[in-house]
């Protein structure tokens, strides 16, 4: 079984052979994540005092603690506070030609390898809710749902439309699987109502999702919080993996009950809790607990690491115990 059907038959729970793995742990992994690389930001981070700051290419300034190393820290200055001035904004091209091709480059080279691995693209336009508050500020998005409705659904049209766009160039690349990120969850509740939710976004999750899946690919989220009211919404829509960085505050086992053989889980030991808190015989038997809850539905679960564990506080330990109990207990049960 090479790679990229096991990372198949674990997603549509047709029994694979054993847990696909993507685990910094210098053995072989499963899938080939890539990110296209996007245009340069418009400043780079710059010393600002205690701070660092950042423009990025959308043109949202972007600030962390001076040294800090977290991601693109908060927004400072969005570029697009008034949304009744959408209109007038022009959304970067990230579909340029030279990032295409090594994409392109890539996805032959690994096809043409003897154990091709599955194909994961995070799409260019990856976040159509994330990317609107970044761009707004999400104080000012939270506004808009009722003081400015219609400009906020243009420009989330306008949005979920480059990510259409996008789907198709990654089908003609060779994809097999595109990933959006919309962060939708708070810790025990979701950031907004479900009505807003299917008001302005689920129409273009279902158009865009139901295009990958008419080009053959299947459809991956990143989404953290808790999200469990909003999953059977996205089942029903198409999507086929979520990508959890945190499970705890919603429970494995109520994840397996209620969505187990409906939706596959791409998930590291829960980063905010047990990966802290935990001993390393702690996270090992997390990490065994996930593969027996999650994975018990012949398929159904995808092991990860998280990407900088450095920067939450993931001990070498842990991430270690973390890597080899994958590893150890990677058979699935049925």
């Amino acid at each position: 079984m090479t790679s990229r059907e096991r990372v198949k038959k674990a997603i549509y729970f047709d029994g694979p052979d054993r847990v696909p793995h993507y685990l910094p742990d210098g053995k072989e992994n499963d899938i080939l994540w890539i990110w296209v690389d996007k245009p340069e930001p418009i400043q780079p981070w710059t010393n600002v005092g205690d701070n660092d700051v950042m423009i990025d290419c959308w043109g949202t300034k972007f600030q962390r603690v001076a040294g800090g190393r977290i991601g693109r820290g908060e927004v400072l200055e969005p570029v697009l506070p008034d949304i009744t001035k959408q209109a007038e904004y022009e959304i970067p091209d990230l579909l340029q030609p030279e990032a295409l091709e090594k994409v392109r480059k890539q996805i032959e080279e690994n096809n043409a390898s003897d154990n091709p691995k599955y194909v994961l693209c995070v799409m260019p336009y990856s976040s159509i809710n994330e990317g609107t508050h970044n761009l707004m500020g999400i104080e000012n998005m939270f506004l808009a749902y009722y003081e400015a409705p219609d400009d906020l659904k243009a420009f989330i049209s306008r949005l979920a439309e480059k990510q259409y766009e996008s789907i198709k160039v990654l089908a003609e690349l060779g994809v097999d699987g595109v990933m959006g990120y919309d962060d939708w969850g708070l810790q025990d509740s979701l950031m907004v109502g479900l009505p807003l939710i299917d008001e302005f976004f689920m129409p273009h999750y279902r158009r865009n999702w139901g295009l990958a899946h008419e080009l053959g690919m299947d459809v991956w989220l990143h989404s953290c919080g808790y999200i469990v009211e909003l999953l059977p919404r996205f089942i029903d829509a198409g999507l086929n993996v979520i990508q959890q960085d945190q499970q705890e505050n919603m429970g494995l086992e109520n994840l397996s009950e209620q969505f187990g053989g409906k939706l596959a889980f791409w998930c590291p030991v829960d980063i905010q809790r047990t990966m802290i808190e935990g001993t390393p015989e702690e996270v090992a038997a997390y990490a065994k607990r996930m593969i027996e809850t999650l994975g018990s539905h012949n398929g159904g679960f995808i092991s990860m690491a998280y990407s900088t564990p450095e920067d939450v506080n993931h001990t070498p330990e842990n991430m270690a115990a973390m890597c080899r109990s994958f590893r150890e207990n990677e058979s699935y049960r049925k």
